[in-house]
């Protein structure tokens, strides 16, 4: 709080953050180990939010930052429309709780996005790979094909841990991985 108030003063900035401190270290401190905290803010304090909230969590407990556009584009004078709220989410601990959030697919987005079929039913295709370059054995070749020469990393689809259990998921180099899928039919 020194910090900001060195560089904020005697602010309205100043004071709602003034204000929220003691509220967030509150809520830390009764949340669970398994809770998480979603914090709904605009962008003109998330940056200084999420800098109080580093402090009080930990950065290594900052899961991400939701950009939530809660209208459309509109005329601003001298500047870009104010169209989007922020949502910082924090995790208590290692420990946190995650419960996936699934949702149909619409029959259009099935036909559109899922055109291939065969005896196991319709899919579609998509790349093996993903952008970045990575530490480790996902930058390796597989079958004379460097994902790491183009900037890329293996990037293994879902269906592999469905296929394989997990002890012996990890045992598995992405190479070996890899030839798994193959001989599933695929890749």
């Amino acid at each position: 709080m020194e910090a900001l108030h060195s560089f904020l003063k005697h602010s309205p900035m100043m004071a709602y953050l003034a204000m929220m401190a003691p509220r967030l270290v509150e809520l830390h401190r009764v949340l669970k180990p398994t809770g998480s905290l979603y914090l709904h803010c605009d962008p003109t304090a998330s940056h200084y939010l999420r800098m109080l909230l580093d402090s009080i969590f930990g950065a290594k407990n900052f899961r991400n930052e939701i950009i939530w556009k809660r209208t459309s584009a509109h005329s601003d004078p001298n500047r870009f429309g104010r169209v989007h709220d922020t949502l910082l989410f924090y995790a208590h601990s290692e420990e946190n709780l995650w419960n996936p959030v699934h949702q149909s697919y619409t029959d259009e987005y099935l036909n559109v996005k899922y055109r291939q079929e065969d005896e196991r039913g319709k899919f579609r295709l998509s790349d093996l790979t993903a952008a970045g370059v990575t530490k480790g054995d996902s930058c390796k070749p597989w079958r004379g094909f460097d994902p790491a020469a183009l900037g890329r990393h293996w990037a293994l689809p879902r269906i592999i841990s469905t296929l394989v259990d997990a002890e012996t998921l990890g045992t598995l180099s992405t190479q070996e991985k890899l030839d798994f899928l193959d001989q599933h039919g695929f890749v």
